[in-house]
């Protein structure tokens, strides 16, 4: 098989398995805190918001990794592969780590008067569990890291791209969209938005948000058209015009920091719909980060003719005297 189709296919299967485990998770998450957490260990639902971020975290990080190495796989960048090899070495060592705490302290037992017995001892095997997962999951991560360093090498001949159109019509396109995204979802904030967000924050921390505050979010919204604008005429190619990409990069590169501090916080909640609403920040902010990358290449390009401090000195200069 050759190696490209065998990492597809690996993301894949990944990307199935993980997110079904995910959505078994969040309809099943009351049965697995008062059945495990409570009855095996004694922590008691919620009272341990760590547990819930960790467990969120792993699975929604590996789902966008499993997205990105099959966007990888199609013609896309090579370095879209560094995030799943990162992700799942992590995976990994945290599964070996469980392997050798379920090898040295047994599952816990729902009668203490099987304690000391060869049922009790048994419990120890359960350690092979973690330990062949993290097999298999480092063998899929060599087959990865191979792929990758075929990607690199220099007598790889270069595949299609993703897409076939120009970085910079399409980050001036991009800046339209969003233009007009923002205008829209500036209307729908003044007509009816505004009140749903007061509703939701004073539902989830029973205090009312200031009318200041709502005032910084619509002037949020229009610094993001501003900004959207000045992407349509600095992704223009000219280069004192990328000038004009600094405000977007400035402005959504703070959003993505937002986006996934709100996914840290919504994660550790207790409630599904919080949860839901973490999982909705990192998904927004995967996608502004993407963007973000598409301006910043732009914007990085170098200069159509290079500059040279020195020149060579051509011999039919003389000539032109």
């Amino acid at each position: 098989m050759n190696l490209s189709k065998g990492v597809r296919t690996i993301g894949s299967a990944l990307f199935l398995i993980t997110l079904g485990l995910y959505i078994a998770y969040l309809v099943l998450v009351e049965d697995f805190r008062h059945h495990i957490l409570e009855e095996l260990y004694g922590i008691a639902p919620c009272s341990f918001p760590p547990i819930d971020t960790f467990t969120d975290v792993a699975f929604e990080y590996s789902i966008i990794a499993n997205l990105l190495v099959v966007v990888a796989c199609v013609g896309c960048t090579r370095w879209l592969l560094i995030p799943w090899l990162v992700v799942y070495l992590i995976n990994s060592l945290v599964l070996v780590c469980l392997s050798i705490f379920l090898f040295s302290v047994p599952f816990p037992l729902l009668h203490s008067n099987m304690e000391g017995t060869i049922q009790f001892q048994m419990l120890r095997f359960l350690g092979f569990i973690p330990l062949i997962l993290a097999l298999l999951i480092l063998y899929c991560w060599l087959v990865v890291r191979g792929l990758f360093v075929e990607l690199g090498s220099p007598d790889k001949t270069e595949e299609d791209p993703c897409c076939p159109m120009k970085m910079k019509t399409g980050v001036q396109i991009m800046g339209g969209i969003l233009a007009i995204l923002s205008g829209v979802f500036l209307v729908i904030f003044f007509a009816k938005l505004d009140e749903i967000i007061s509703d939701k924050y004073n539902a989830i921390f029973s205090d009312k948000l200031s009318r200041s505050t709502l005032t910084w979010m619509a002037g949020a919204i229009v610094l993001a058209i501003f900004c959207n604008i000045l992407v349509i005429l600095g992704g223009s190619g000219k280069r004192w015009r990328r000038t004009l990409l600094l405000p977007w990069l400035l402005f959504y590169g703070s959003c993505v920091i937002i986006c996934i501090l709100t996914h840290l916080y919504f994660t550790s909640l207790c409630w599904r719909e919080e949860k839901i609403i973490g999982m909705v920040s990192l998904g927004v902010g995967l996608i502004f980060l993407v963007l973000w990358s598409l301006v910043w290449i732009v914007a990085a390009e170098a200069a159509e003719k290079p500059k040279t401090l020195i020149s060579r000195p051509n011999p039919l200069g003389f000539q032109r005297l």
